[in-house]
C-alpha cells in the first residue's frame, strides 16, 4: 500500500487483495491517513487483483465517513473483473468511481 498526495487528495494505492485477510490493515491505514492528511482521498485499485464483499464494505464505510466529514472519496477501478464487481454491487452508482487514465 502506497500513500502520496495529488491535487489536494491523499492517494492510497492498493496492491494484491482487499479481503478479509487484509481489510483491517486497510481500514487502519485509511483512518490514520484521514486524521493526518484530511478527508479527501483517492483510492487507486489499478494494481488490485481481488476484492471481496468485506473489501467493498470497507470502501463503502470509508466513503460514508469521509462524506459525513465534508470530504470526498474517489476510487480508481481498472476495467475488467474488479469494475464488474463494483457494477454488480451497486457501488459504481453510489460512489465516485473512475477509470484509470490511459
Amino acid at each position: 500500500m502506497g500513500i502520496s498526495d495529488r491535487d489536494g487528495y491523499t492517494v492510497m494505492r492498493l496492491r494484491g487483495e482487499l479481503d478479509l485477510a487484509s481489510v483491517d490493515r486497510f481500514e487502519q491505514t485509511a483512518g490514520t491517513t484521514e486524521i493526518v492528511y484530511g478527508p479527501r482521498m483517492l483510492v487507486d485499485l489499478t494494481e488490485l487483483s481481488f476484492i471481496d464483499s468485506v473489501g467493498l464494505g470497507a470502501l463503502a464505510r470509508l466513503h460514508r465517513r469521509l462524506v459525513r466529514g465534508g470530504g470526498a472519496l474517489t476510487v480508481v477501478v481498472p476495467p475488467g473483473k474488479i469494475d464488474r464487481i463494483f457494477h454488480y454491487s451497486g457501488l459504481k452508482q453510489a460512489m465516485d468511481i473512475r477509470q484509470p487514465p490511459e
